[in-house]
């Protein structure tokens, strides 16, 4: 007997049998969901938490830094 072999028939013991796995199935689900309700207090924490500003500065810093770094 290899090693390969006794590894699988060690291991093989551990698994349940196959009469004994039980599936369920989900037959349907509710969500209460108000995804524009999202995006919009998503949008505003990111206005009021000065984000917004962090990001611009971050685009035109880049947008220099690109400028100057680019040869043409």
């Amino acid at each position: 007997m290899n090693s390969s072999s006794a590894f699988s028939e060690t291991h093989s013991a551990l698994l349940p049998a196959p009469a004994t796995l039980q599936t369920e199935m989900v037959v349907g689900q509710v969500f209460r969901q108000d995804v524009l309700g999202d995006i919009s207090k998503g949008w505003n924490h990111f206005v009021e938490s000065g984000q917004i500003w962090a990001a611009l500065i971050g685009i035109v810093v880049g947008y220099m830094l690109k400028s100057i770094t680019s040869s043409h």
